[in-house]
């Protein structure tokens, strides 16, 4: 039995005086007010209501009770109110967890446009490659760009990228175009780089896995810096598009081995596994899924 709901028709019942009145007031039959009056004192382990054939009377227990009670019941209305009120129109903290080059080429944008839309929702915004637990770290949002799709339910893909080899008309000059991986191996490296694995990088061609074991020049864990060296001419830059393509659609970078394909990338969002989200979520993952579009 609901605790709230005998709560609230215990003091329906102190304040109209009887279970019949009280039952009338709340709509429901009497047996069941008396059932819900008889639940809370089993609940207590006292007696709430002395009852005669003509009156009844709260005990010494039965009135503390009645006044705790009505405190209860009020900041229950109270929360309700704020509940539905953020709900209305949301407000307070939104804390977000997001991939460093995604952030600076894409959210900033995002963020301000939607802040500008919204302005009573404060934007906490950590950033970082590093997949934090988002219960720990209490983040309301973690935006991630990974090689494995999510398979969560309490996520959503926002779009899917391609990475490819890329360098300047000015390096392949200088020192060629590689036809094949073995004269890939002849060239200069910039490797992104969080743990060994990303030294050793995974194509396919004709479907079949091809593996690439590379000895960069520099790795870094970061794509944008990366993508500046590459720019200066300092070798193959292996990239996803979403970094990379703008400086490839004016001219600035070449792709080689197109025919060699790699595993794409997930932009993804995942929230905390709770059964309702907050209208302030709600609002970033429909604005984010608005602003996000494919790479043409």
């Amino acid at each position: 039995m609901d605790r709230l709901d005998c709560i609230s028709t215990f003091v329906s019942v102190v304040e109209h005086g009887n279970f019949s009145s009280a039952a009338r007031a709340l709509d429901i039959s009497r047996d069941l007010v008396a059932k819900r009056v008889c639940y809370l004192e089993n609940d207590l382990k006292t007696t709430l209501l002395t009852r005669t054939t003509r009156q009844m009377n709260l005990t010494s227990c039965g009135e503390k009770f009645y006044q705790h009670s009505k405190v209860i019941l009020s900041e229950f209305e109270w929360a309700a109110y704020e509940i539905s009120y953020n709900q209305q129109y949301p407000e307070g903290e939104l804390k977000l967890n997001t991939p460093m080059s995604f952030s600076n080429i894409f959210l900033q944008h995002i963020i301000s446009d939607f802040i500008e839309k919204y302005p009573s929702i404060k934007i906490d915004l950590f950033m970082t490659d590093q997949l934090l637990d988002m219960n720990n770290n209490k983040f309301d949002l973690t935006i991630r760009v990974d090689g494995s799709p999510p398979n969560l339910a309490n996520s959503k893909i926002l779009n899917t990228y391609q990475r490819y080899l890329y360098a300047t008309p000015e390096y392949f000059n200088q020192h060629g175009l590689p036809d094949s991986l073995e004269e890939l191996k002849e060239h200069k490296f910039l490797i992104y780089y969080q743990d060994s694995r990303h030294k050793k990088l995974i194509f396919q061609k004709d479907q079949k896995e091809v593996s690439f074991n590379c000895f960069p020049v520099m790795t870094c864990n970061n794509g944008e810096l990366l993508l500046d060296m590459c720019l200066k001419d300092h070798g193959i830059v292996f990239l996803p598009e979403f970094i990379a393509e703008p400086y490839y659609k004016e001219g600035k970078l070449q792709k080689c081995l197109e025919d060699y394909t790699s595993q794409p990338l997930h932009l993804y969002v995942t929230w905390p596994n709770r059964k309702i989200l907050s209208k302030k979520v709600k609002l970033f993952i429909d604005f984010l899924t608005q602003q996000i579009v494919p790479i043409k």
